[in-house]
């Protein structure tokens, strides 16, 4: 009998657990790159896309030489 009210103790915690289901890789980054038929010059564009609704967050263009650098 002992047995048995340990194993269904063990059991109702198993079952009340539920795992947490967080959500991971929501957003998603897509670089790409062109160049203006204007003035020659190259720019690359970031563009952050939400991934459950589809809907573009937001747009950044960088002039080439100025991509991955810091602003003070």
């Amino acid at each position: 009998m002992k047995k048995f009210l340990i194993g269904l103790m063990l059991v109702s915690f198993m079952v009340s657990a539920e795992p947490k289901k967080e959500e991971v890789g929501r957003y998603k980054l897509i670089v790409s790159s062109y160049t203006s038929n204007k003035t020659g010059k190259m720019y690359i564009l970031e563009t952050t896309i939400d991934t459950k609704n589809g809907k573009v967050i937001k747009r950044k263009r960088f002039y080439h030489a100025n991509y991955g650098k810091k602003k003070k």
